[in-house]
């Protein structure tokens, strides 16, 4: 009796997405092929060590949530986990060019000099402040506006914004870019009322099974984030991972989806069950799909990732008077500063830095200033010296220097979202087998993405078997060690 194949799914783009739905398809039973255009995996998650330096080229840390510690497990990672330093909690916020700690309890929020005494009552009276009813589209800054106040937008969302999205809370959807604020209004009436009801919960379910209550854990690995795709890639298999592999065009018909691609100037043809694209989404436009110019891939297409400037730049620990004891300090666009944010790498976690040395990670761009993408390295130390001088105490010229342009960095969830999310489904069913998923829909955190591998691989494997008639079976209960090469046809 012929033993049933496994289906196969094709995975265009080897970011954290991409690899994190190629490794869940390996172990649900699939056979995959991962496409990266680029040399390297991992996406925005790129780690690099020089002269000493460990410098995070994209995400610095991330949070330890149940589903990324089960993956960390999974592929033998955990002896390599690294728990942030404690002062990783305590966050500053510049205001009138003074660095001031951010407020991390209710009681300190009182307390705080960020917010002015009638903010303050402002923000305790939020839990009697009208429910908005409206199903209309709001923006990050109209939400919090109308439930907080003026002050807690400009010295509190407006940084924090920009260091999760380099983006505008004026143009952001609370409800895309921040569902669970956005919940907590819908579901409670009021955010205060929510924070407590979730509290309450959270205590009771702590005294119900005996376990304590969850909290919000900072990792990285010893050498760096870059250990996480690697390890996927590697676990995934390298034959089954096409680098420097360009897609060019995805079709489908009943019960066969293709995806042609070009690597050294060869052109083939990878045939599949399925193909998941989880590129960003002005790369997706790039992609021949055979559609019309005006349909839902070029809808897909506006969704704006504004560029993304990242400087690691290391001193001796004399040449800067701040005490660097947190996460790094994030600056307010009314601060009207070229400088989105410096995190403070060399305190977060150790080994990121020589003896007697500091790494400073500092950010600039985004949707504030998308200009400054264009400058070379003399030009932008020309813009953050000063800046660095005058936060933190900052004198000489840096020992070490690294200096990464994201061009594409983080979507942009702007109001009117809904059209986007609208048009991903109207374009898997115009190209047969073809799934149309990643950070635009899911999130865009380290979390986020490992979450989301993990139901995208369902919904394609789903997706594979209907096409191919595949029920799965005894060959589908563990990933197979063996490339298909059946599967890669030269065209």
């Amino acid at each position: 009796m012929t033993k049933e194949r496994a289906p196969h799914v094709v995975v265009c783009g080897a970011g954290l997405t991409g690899l994190a739905t190629a490794w869940h398809l390996r172990r649900m039973g699939a056979d995959v092929t991962v496409i990266e255009q680029s040399d390297s995996v991992g996406g925005v998650v790129r780690t690099t060590e020089r002269d000493g330096y460990l410098v995070e080229h994209g995400p610095n840390s991330c949070t330890l949530t149940p589903e990324l510690s089960a993956m960390v497990a999974a592929l033998d990672l955990t002896p390599l986990l690294r728990n942030a330093a404690p002062q990783a909690q305590r966050r500053y916020i510049v205001r009138r060019g003074k660095v001031l700690a951010a407020p991390s309890s209710p009681l300190a929020a009182l307390r705080t000099p960020l917010l002015s005494f009638g903010a303050k009552l402002r923000v305790l009276g939020e839990a009697f402040v009208a429910q908005r009813n409206s199903d209309t589209d709001e923006s990050v800054a109209d939400f919090v506006r109308r439930r907080l106040g003026q002050e807690p937008l400009t010295w509190g969302v407006d940084p924090f914004v920009s260091g999760v999205y380099a983006g505008d809370p004026e143009m952001l959807s609370v409800k895309h870019a921040f569902p669970r604020l956005a919940a907590l209004e819908r579901e409670h009436g009021s955010l205060l009322r929510g924070i407590i009801a979730q509290g309450r919960a959270a205590r009771r379910a702590a005294v119900q099974t005996g376990a304590p209550q969850a909290r919000h854990t900072m990792v990285s690995f010893a050498d760096g984030m870059s250990t996480l795709p690697l390890a996927l890639a590697d676990d995934i298999g390298t034959a089954n991972v096409l680098r420097r592999t360009r897609v060019t065009g995805i079709s489908g018909n009943g019960s066969e989806t293709s995806v042609v691609v070009e690597c050294d100037g060869a052109r083939r043809v990878i045939r599949g069950d399925a193909a998941v694209c989880t590129v960003p989404l002005p790369a997706l436009r790039e992609i021949d799909l055979g559609l019309s110019s005006i349909d839902a891939q070029s809808q897909l297409a506006t969704v704006r990732y504004p560029p993304v400037v990242s400087i690691a730049l290391g001193f001796r620990r004399a040449d800067v008077k701040h005490a660097l004891d947190g996460f790094g300090c994030l600056v307010p666009s009314a601060e009207h500063r070229k400088l989105l944010g410096v995190l403070f790498s060399s305190t977060l976690f150790d080994g990121r830095a020589p003896e007697n040395t500091v790494l400073l990670t500092c950010f600039l761009g985004g949707v504030r200033h998308p200009q400054l993408a264009a400058l070379n390295t003399q030009a932008l130390l020309d813009v953050l010296r000063p800046e660095l001088a005058s936060l933190l105490g900052v004198t000489g010229a840096p020992r070490f220097v690294e200096h990464t342009v994201w061009p594409r960095a983080i979507p942009q969830y702007n109001v009117g979202h809904d059209v986007v999310m609208r048009a991903a489904p109207e374009l898997e069913l115009r190209v047969p087998g073809l799934l149309v998923d990643g950070q635009f829909l899911r999130g865009v955190s380290v979390g986020d993405c490992i979450a989301a591998g993990r139901s995208i691989a369902a919904r394609a494997l789903a997706e594979a078997q209907r096409r191919s008639g595949l029920q799965g079976g005894a060959s589908m209960t563990a990933p197979s060690s063996v490339t298909q090469l059946g599967d890669v046809a030269v065209a």
